[in-house]
Parts: C-alpha cells; structure tokens; sequence
C-alpha cells in the first residue's frame, strides 16, 4: 500500500563547532543575513524500506529526551511495554512531518523502519540557517574576521526569551562559547543542503563530538586547558571562546613573532568554527592523541502468551486495522503477537523501539488465513 506526497555574532563567552571548513580566505567584512532553507515533506511511511529512502529526507531534528513516541498523532496510545527514560540525549533523526506541538521522526531497530510521533518539547533547540554568534543587541563587533560560525543544526542550549536576540551556548566537549542569535533562525527542525557532506546527512547518531578535522597544509596545534581565544591579538580583546580539553585540534593561520605574542588559530568542531587569537604559549604541539566520543545500547522484551508470526521483509506495517502505513519491516523476523483478531484477516504485531514496545497491524491478503500472505510496500513500477 503505496501513496505518495509531496548573527551575526560577536561572543561573551567561549566556543564550539562547525562543518569542515573552506580553506581559510578572510570570511567577509559584513555576514550576511542567516537564509533558512526550506524543504517540503517528500517521504511517506510506506517508502520507508525503499533502497536508498534515508538520502531523500532532508530534514534533521535533535532528540532531548525518550519520553514519548506514537505512531498515531495526537493518540495517547499506550505502548505495550513501557520503558523509564530519564537521560538527557542529543540524538539526531531524520523527519518526515510536524505540527505545532509534535514532530513525526524516523526510528530503526527490531527489524523495522517507522515514523512515530514525538513531542516537540523533547527536542532541542537550534539553528535553522548558518549563523555568526552576535553581542547581546545582536551586532557585530567589527570585521568579522574573528568569531564563532554554527551551521544550521549545531547543538545548542538556547535560552527562552519572550522578545529580541535569543543566547545560545554552544553544547560541546571540547570547546565553550556563547552569544546571541536573531529569534527568526531559532527552531527545532532544519534542512539539510542538497550538496551537505556525508556526516551532515547522517541520520540515526549520536551528536558525536569526535575532533577529526581534515587536513589542509596548515600547521596543527592542540592548546593548554582553559586556553582563552580572543576576538583581536591583545589581552584586553573580547573572549570569544575557551578550550575546556587539551587535545583539541586547531590550525595555526598566522604564527606568533615572539614566545610571548600572539597566534591567530582555527578550530573546526562538528556544526562549527572558531577563529582567533591565543597567546602563543598556550599552544602546544600537536601529539596525535585527539577527543572523540560515541554511544550505544540495545534492548529487548518478552512475552508470555503470544502467537509468533513470520513476518517477511518489506511488509506494512499499520497503525490499527483498516488504519494508515506507519513503518515497515526491514529483514525477515518472527515478531510476537496476536494472529487474527477482531477482523480475521488482520493480526496484531510487537515492535521494540528505543521509547517502548509498540503494538503494529500486519493485514493477510491471502483468502486461506492458515498460509498468509501479508501486504507488502515494496517499490513496484505500478506503486509510483
């Protein structure tokens, strides 16, 4: 069953992370104003076992928090299996709708690709456009050939405000920094560019703060801990970022002419870049050994008193009977169940997520219920 649809920023505090940068040409005197893209919602539930459906989902949003999700908007379903979520997560998953108050994410595990329901509160804050970290009026000190750049998605904590510039903190490991953005580039979901590199389309990762920046001819430095960077090469300049870890990866663009000068550098982290200046003796050379962080984990369930179903892949997978294509089945399994419920060609299936077990409807095409045949949403030429 197939159907289709269609700051400017000078800083207060210290710093973090953006995409692979150009190689370094001054950036511009004057930023631009931010340019939110604009996608629309091209990936049905059904698609959703197609070859290559992930590269079509452009839009990103960040989980918060595990505290809910449902495949059916607006329905307080109760999951099957409850789970007690509490960590504060920043996940980043592909998005095929909202609304005001939810956010429809795509979800893989036990065998199976669904759109679910989350809240739009257990998600983070960010940036829906590329953006300069601004002072508190939200204007630019000076040329802005030193500052914090974010890229549309970066992890942030952004401040609730009633009016006016929005602070931002940047959320990295590696790196503290802060200031203000304009109010109109604050969102939850954002568009990912048609030409974004590979780890910019990623879907289903933690926000890894691995520090792995590509190599470009400059000479590499790491920093002594608490390594302040300043807008300008003196000592009375603007803070506009600190290194809180000493394996930081940074590019040296212009050297210091005495031990005791000054160092104009760049640091590239995930979703942002940091230019400035450092006293040249909190450098040091760098050793090879760089931060980097992941993480993982798995679940499972069980349960008594419950039919096993051999179900194929590519099957439907349905909110309720008779209801709408929510996911579907990505590799054969045997799930648990119930065969045959209130409509006979109709049986009742158990998905694990990472929120909780959700109870999914698989329907029998077939007329001899003792050999079913479930309905498929594999791509056929007709179902385009």
């Amino acid at each position: 069953m197939r159907t289709s649809a269609a700051v400017v920023v000078a800083i207060i505090g210290c710093g973090t992370t953006l995409p692979p940068a150009p190689p370094i040409s001054a950036p511009p005197a004057s930023e631009p104003e931010p340019v939110i893209a604009r996608a629309s919602f091209e990936v049905v539930p059904a698609e959703l076992g197609d070859p290559g459906v992930l590269d079509r989902i452009r839009h990103r949003v960040r989980v918060r928090f595990r505290r809910r999700a449902v495949p059916r908007h607006g329905k307080p379903d109760e999951p099957v299996i409850t789970r007690t979520h509490t960590a504060e997560l920043d996940l980043i998953q592909p998005v095929i709708g909202e609304s005001a108050s939810a956010i429809r994410i795509v979800v893989e595990d036990d065998d199976a690709r669904l759109a679910l329901w989350i809240d739009r509160a257990d998600t983070w804050q960010t940036t829906l456009a590329p953006v300069m970290l601004a002072d508190r009026d939200a204007t630019q000190a000076g040329a802005a050939t030193t500052g914090v750049w974010l890229d549309a998605g970066a992890p942030l904590e952004i401040a609730a405000a009633a009016r006016g510039p929005r602070h931002a903190r940047l959320r990295d490991d590696a790196v503290e920094a802060s200031g203000w953005v304009p109010p109109d580039v604050v969102g939850n979901v954002w568009v990912v560019a048609l030409d974004a590199s590979p780890d910019r389309k990623a879907t289903h990762v933690d926000n890894n703060f691995s520090d792995t920046p590509a190599r470009d001819g400059r000479p590499r430095t790491q920093f002594v801990d608490g390594a302040v960077i300043r807008r300008a090469a003196r000592a009375d300049a603007a803070p506009i970022a600190k290194v809180i870890e000493a394996t930081t990866i940074g590019a040296v663009v212009t050297r210091a002419t005495t031990p005791a000068g000054w160092a104009e550098i760049e640091i590239v982290r995930p979703y942002a870049r940091i230019r400035g200046h450092v006293l040249a003796r909190e450098l040091r050379p760098d050793d090879g050994k760089h931060s980097g962080h992941g993480s993982g984990g798995g679940s499972g369930f069980g349960m008594s008193h419950a039919d096993r179903l051999a179900i194929p892949a590519s099957t439907c997978l349905f909110d309720a009977p008779d209801g709408q294509v929510v996911g579907v089945q990505l590799a054969p399994s045997t799930r648990l169940g119930r065969s045959k419920i209130e409509q006979p060609q109709w049986s009742k299936v158990y998905v694990d997520t990472p929120w909780d077990v959700v109870a999914l409807y698989v329907r029998n095409t077939a007329t001899d219920p003792a050999q079913p045949v479930w309905e498929s949403c594999a791509a056929t030429p007709a179902g385009r």
